[in-house]
């Protein structure tokens, strides 16, 4: 269950409405926003979220991603996550 920075692309992409990065069973998906609620999916980040935590969101570079995934798979890493 590792956050990685192609997680994070594919939510930056994503089409779909509200994309929601969650741990679902075990793996790391992205989901629309309603979808992750109606599933009681952990959220990890959403795609505005993310956009707003990166130095460009619009435009993010391989290290930001990067370093913001391993943050992110530590949150979830963490005890009591």
């Amino acid at each position: 269950m590792t956050v990685t920075a192609d997680d994070l692309r594919k939510l930056l992409d994503s089409s779909v409405d509200a994309p929601t990065l969650v741990l679902e069973e075990g793996s790391i998906k992205v989901l629309a926003g309603g979808d992750a609620s109606e599933r009681s999916s952990w959220v990890v980040t959403t795609r505005d979220d993310l956009r707003q935590e990166l130095p460009d969101g619009d435009n993010p570079t391989e290290h930001d991603l990067v370093e913001k995934a391993a943050m992110l798979d530590e949150l979830i890493s963490s005890p009591g996550a």
